[in-house]
């Protein structure tokens, strides 16, 4: 299928997202929220793929949502927009495969959004981050104001949404918003370099290992554990457990198979 507003390309185990709108400093419109949500699809389904990074320029990540198209919304109009950008976050959210932002430049409103929905965040030194939409008289709806407290706590987010603040890389990776700081010119080294190394691990670990955190917020202990030990016994009825194991007692590194 052909997208018009991202690339997206697999290299053996690892898949990538990047945002395409150049001429709008990939600022995401309906049709990017639509196309990555088809990405995200084919990702899910694809068990050869294991990793996703997803990315934008050297210059901007994303600069944020559309505004030249959220001037003349209305209420019914924006709430699709918000709706679709929920469907699609909760698609990369929920992927069963480790996920990578990849960042650079400008990562602003709905660009923040989409990264909060990765599991690694990857920023380059020259980075900037924000959530400006309290001057345009809204707040963050893509997501923001919930997944954005999960990552650095309430009172920072508060701090970020309510002042509108641009802050740096090195600020980001302070409260928590980003992984990982690198030098501009080596963000595509340490990425691929981590995308690769979370390719070979267990692909069926990941997905058990990405849910139970995620429930972890939500669930009674008791409950979270339960769930914790069904999922660990089921591991043992793998390949992938026993060839772990073996690879470990004999000193060499496991292949997993996803068995």
């Amino acid at each position: 299928m052909g997208f018009n507003t991202i690339v997206f390309s697999k290299d053996d185990a690892i898949a990538t997202i990047q945002l395409n709108r150049p001429e709008a400093m990939n600022a995401i419109n309906l049709q990017m929220l639509q196309e990555i949500s088809t990405a995200l699809d084919e990702i899910a389904s694809d068990n050869n793929i294991r990793v996703l990074v997803l990315k934008g320029s050297d210059k901007v990540f994303a600069a944020g949502a559309d505004i030249r198209d959220f001037v003349d919304y209305g209420p019914l109009e924006v709430r699709d927009y918000i709706q679709q950008a929920h469907l699609m976050g909760a698609k990369l959210n929920r992927l069963p495969k480790a996920t990578i932002a990849c960042m650079a430049g400008l990562a602003l409103g709905g660009g923040c959004e989409i990264a909060l929905g990765c599991d690694f965040r990857i920023a380059a030194d020259n980075c900037k981050f924000g959530f400006p939409e309290i001057n345009l008289g809204v707040f963050p709806a893509g997501g923001g104001t919930q997944r954005l407290a999960r990552v650095v706590g309430c009172s920072r987010a508060k701090e970020l949404i309510l002042t509108g603040e641009i802050i740096d890389s090195q600020r980001a990776e302070q409260i928590g918003l980003v992984t990982k700081v690198v030098p501009a010119d080596q963000l595509e080294e340490v990425t691929q370099k981590m995308a690769r190394r979370l390719s070979r691990k267990p692909p069926l670990v990941v997905p058990m290992i990405k849910e139970l955190l995620e429930l972890s917020e939500h669930l009674d202990p008791t409950v979270g554990t339960m769930m914790e030990r069904e999922k660990f016994s089921v591991l043992f009825a793998t390949e992938d457990k026993t060839e772990g194991m073996k690879a470990f007692l004999e000193g060499r590194k496991a292949e997993f198979k996803g068995k």
